[in-house]
């Protein structure tokens, strides 16, 4: 499902039918959630929409309700990881998505991970960009946030068990990695990996 399926068919398996819809125009799920047994949902609206906290909330309750008119047993959410009430504003926005749609009525697993480690992983893009082309760097606080990283293979594989696994009823899970590092840790390694050198200066 893509609002440019032009676009996303080139990306794709040329098995794979490329349907047009977007989670802000509900009457465009009702045709992408025909047939479907498993739905998964990895919107995510920081990238475009200001108001992205709006936006999520938005999608999130028109693609469960499509999920629910269309019989759809599951669907499985790729979350964000962390917990208590001092969750950063983008953090807090991916959990109520999950809660929106666990109350959909159809059967929801939310999968919550911290940094993805993979080509197309939006945080781990731009630790790669900062790293490659900034040979020292002032370091904001958020550096020092640790986090527990994941591979992005580790990530499909447990969104592919994520369609067939027994729940018993909407569950959350958590899936970071048994590591737990700052940013500015993963920086490093990243340059070391590289074959970098690098200066951080926190402030």
């Amino acid at each position: 499902m893509s609002r440019r399926p032009e676009q996303m068919a080139a990306r794709v398996a040329p098995t794979t039918e490329v349907v047009p819809s977007d989670v802000q125009d509900p009457e465009s799920l009702r045709a992408a959630m025909d047939g479907v047994d498993v739905a998964y949902y990895l919107v995510h609206s920081m990238g475009g929409d200001p108001d992205y906290r709006r936006a999520d909330r938005d999608g999130a309750r028109a693609f469960g309700d499509a999920a629910r008119e269309a019989g759809v047993r599951r669907i499985v959410y790729l979350g964000g990881l962390g917990e208590g009430d001092d969750l950063s504003a983008h953090l807090a926005s991916r959990q109520e998505v999950g809660r929106i749609l666990a109350r959909s009525g159809v059967e929801t697993l939310e999968l919550r991970a911290a940094i993805v480690i993979g080509s197309g992983s939006t945080s781990f893009e731009m630790v790669r960009a900062l790293v490659d082309r900034l040979p020292v760097m002032i370091t904001p606080r958020w550096v020092s946030t640790r986090t527990q990283p994941i591979a992005i293979e580790d990530v499909v594989e447990y969104l592919l068990q994520g369609a067939d696994v027994e729940l018993g009823g909407s569950r959350i899970v958590d899936i970071g990695g048994p590591d737990r590092v700052s940013y500015g840790e993963l920086m490093s390694e990243y340059a070391r990996q590289r074959g970098l050198r690098r200066l951080m200066i926190p402030v």
